[in-house]
């Protein structure tokens, strides 16, 4: 006999997953079905207000079936009630984890709603959501998530201004149910005040001369106006209110902006919640006076407050008889003063100060200060004509003060080899011309580059008019070792009105000692003298340039001379060793041929053999024709010296025999 033993497996538990309150206190529960279904008679359901004794409040049969709405809960009134589900097969039964509805309350804060609430179960189950959503219901049967949290708790601000307004809170499980809490209802009042406003600047428009007030738009969606508060008095009165929460500037039409006027701004909401105050801001008071003498003008002004976030800089804008607003400068933060120099005589200033924030994109102007610089106007003018070198050791500076009248004097300024570092050199006082010569002793014209500069003293001791800087011409040159060339080069002259027509080289050499020009008219500024045909002429030769004016806008065409410069060729001397007096051709007189020999300590003498001296010459270019007081020498070998300076320091000497031919 054959007997076979079957293990039969016992039923799996429901998952009950979701608890859901509708608006009538009935429950609906969500479960997942067991797995193993064998033998399965029906789900029941078991209901508990304490969580302790549980009763039967109704079954299932359909094996399928995953809800049961339990429509006798009254879970509006029930906040905390309890429930598990059991498969039941036969004899035997698997129940679910033990649920509550999610246990809401709801308190009323003076217009804000503060939900709190238990969790359905404890812990999670893993398959509920992170976070809670939170509903709301307003209007009436329109309900809107709102928010959501993984607290037990949330806060809700009112933004209506009296409403009734429903609350509950959902918690979704990954089975696609919802536990929903039962929904809760309160009278609401919106008495939240909104946020303060920014109130950007108080400032004055320029051509209204009008105070103008300007903030940014509100946060708060509910904001429908704007209330301005004036100071009066020690008090902060009301004095407008601009509706629109998109209207975010205003004007003054009462108060003068010539004092000083302190404002506020306060939005207001549509339940007519007030927001506090700004911090008061006022309108910037500028005052402005001017010196004649100095013809400069001296703004101040009052510290502009609260500019958000804070201040950088103060501008100082400027209009000229009515013309566009130009600017005058800038000055930090913590600066209350600002001067305006060349002020224009008879001319009409109006000056507005303007607050500027960090990052330049709210500023807050005065009110225009207005004035005439009632001052005369002199015509104020210095001009250097020409700076010049004089007897290649000083240097002459012509200035010219034009029209200006009624200066006490003219003040020369010199700055050495650049034009960056000018100090006081000399002075001369009004001697009722418009010419002022000044001598310059104290310099090395063939070394350095002297920057000369005129100002004008006016009456009030103020130098005023200031000159073009004018400056000298240096000279530099060198002789070439392989060729007859002296070479020159110079800066060019600087700095005439009318600029520079062209330069001339002047030369002389020690047979011709006055100067004569050679180079023409250039526009360049070096010079190559080729001097192979002035050999007889000397070993030295002398240079200077003179630079000459275009016509300038005042009339003057001046010229400027620079240094003068020696340059020596190396001389060269070949000595014949006879001459025939009475012969024919050229060689009649003994004369050494010099090429470049300098007239300056040449000697040239001739003695007999018993050492008489014959003859002397104090010129290269004059020689001995073989006489002796006026008598015809024999012919014979005679003995010559010649001496002569050569170079910087050193002295040519020559001696020998030289044979007279007769």
């Amino acid at each position: 006999m054959l007997t076979v033993l079957m293990s039969v497996r016992a039923i799996d538990p429901p998952q009950l997953r979701c608890l859901a309150v509708d608006a009538t206190g009935a429950v609906t529960l969500t479960w997942v079905p067991p797995a193993n279904t064998t033998g399965f008679t029906n789900y029941e359901i078991f209901y508990s207000i304490v969580g302790t004794t549980f009763t039967s409040v109704g079954q299932v049969n359909d094996v399928t079936a995953t809800t049961f709405i339990h429509t006798t809960a009254d879970a509006i009134n029930n906040a905390r009630c309890y429930y598990y589900v059991t498969a039941v097969a036969g004899t035997q039964s698997a129940s679910s984890d033990t649920l509550a509805p999610i246990e809401l309350y709801l308190t009323n804060g003076n217009g804000t709603a503060i939900l709190n609430w238990d969790a359905p179960h404890a812990p999670a189950l893993p398959s509920f959501a992170d976070a809670y959503d939170i509903l709301r219901e307003y209007p009436a049967t329109v309900w809107n998530t709102i928010g959501s949290t993984s607290a037990l708790v949330y806060r809700n601000v009112t933004d209506v201004c009296e409403a009734t307004i429903g609350y509950r809170v959902e918690l979704a499980d990954a089975s696609g149910c919802r536990n929903v809490s039962r929904p809760l209802h309160d009278i609401f009042t919106d008495r939240t005040p909104p946020e303060i406003p920014q109130l950007d600047s108080v400032s004055v428009n320029f051509l209204t001369d009008r105070i103008h007030l300007g903030w940014e738009r509100s946060g708060n969606e509910d904001v429908t106006a704007y209330i301005i508060y004036h100071y009066e008095n020690g008090l902060w009165v009301p004095i407008d209110t601009v509706y629109d929460i998109d209207n975010t500037s205003w004007s003054d039409m009462e108060n003068a902006a010539d004092a000083t006027q302190q404002y506020r701004i306060a939005a207001l909401d549509s339940c007519l919640n007030s927001s506090p105050m700004t911090d008061p801001q006022h309108n910037i008071r500028a005052t402005a006076t001017y010196d004649l003498c100095r013809r400069e003008a001296y703004i101040s002004w009052d510290e502009y407050e609260n500019l958000p976030p804070d201040i950088e800089s103060y501008r100082i804008y400027f209009s000229e008889n009515g013309g566009p607003l130009q600017l005058a400068g800038e000055v930090p933060s913590n600066a209350r003063n600002f001067t305006m120099e060349q002020l224009v005589p008879q001319s009409r200033y109006s000056v507005i100060v303007r607050a500027v924030n960090l990052g330049g994109n709210i500023t807050a102007a005065s009110l225009k200060c207005s004035f005439t610089f009632n001052s005369a106007d002199n015509n104020d003018f210095a001009y250097i004509r020409y700076v010049t070198v004089a007897e290649n050791s000083k240097i002459e500076i012509k200035v010219s003060t034009g029209t200006t009248v009624s200066f006490s004097q003219v003040h020369l300024y010199r700055s050495v080899g650049d034009d960056q570092h000018f100090e006081p050199l000399a002075s001369q006082l009004n001697n009722g011309t418009d010419t002022y010569i000044f001598i310059d002793e104290d310099v090395q014209v063939d070394r350095t580059i002297y920057y000369y500069r005129a100002t004008v003293e006016n009456d009030c001791n103020v130098e005023t008019a200031t000159s073009n800087v004018a400056h000298n011409i240096l000279l530099t040159g060198a002789s070439s070792r392989n060729s007859r060339d002296n070479n020159l080069q110079w800066n060019f002259y600087g700095d005439w009105a009318g600029g520079t027509d062209h330069y001339e080289v002047y030369r002389k050499t020690e047979m011709h000692r006055a100067y004569a020009s050679i180079g023409g008219i250039l526009g360049a500024n070096a010079y190559t003298d080729d001097v192979t045909e002035l050999r007889r002429e000397g070993e030295k030769f002398s240079y200077f340039v003179e630079a000459y004016e275009s016509m300038d806008p005042y009339g003057f065409m001046e010229k400027s001379r620079s240094n003068t410069v020696e340059l020596k060729q190396l001389p060269v001397t070949y000595i014949p060793n006879a001459f025939c007096p009475a012969g024919p051709g050229k060689n009649r007189v003994f004369l050494p041929v010099n090429s470049f020999v300098t007239m300056e300590n040449y000697h040239m003498y001739i003695y007999s053999r018993e050492g008489n001296l014959l003859f002397h010459s104090n010129y290269p270019d004059i020689g001995w024709n073989g006489t002796y007081n006026g008598n015809t020498l024999p012919g014979g070998c005679y003995i010559y010296k010649i001496t002569y300076t050569y170079g910087a320091d050193g002295v040519y000497e020559a001696v020998g025999t030289v044979t007279l031919v007769r």
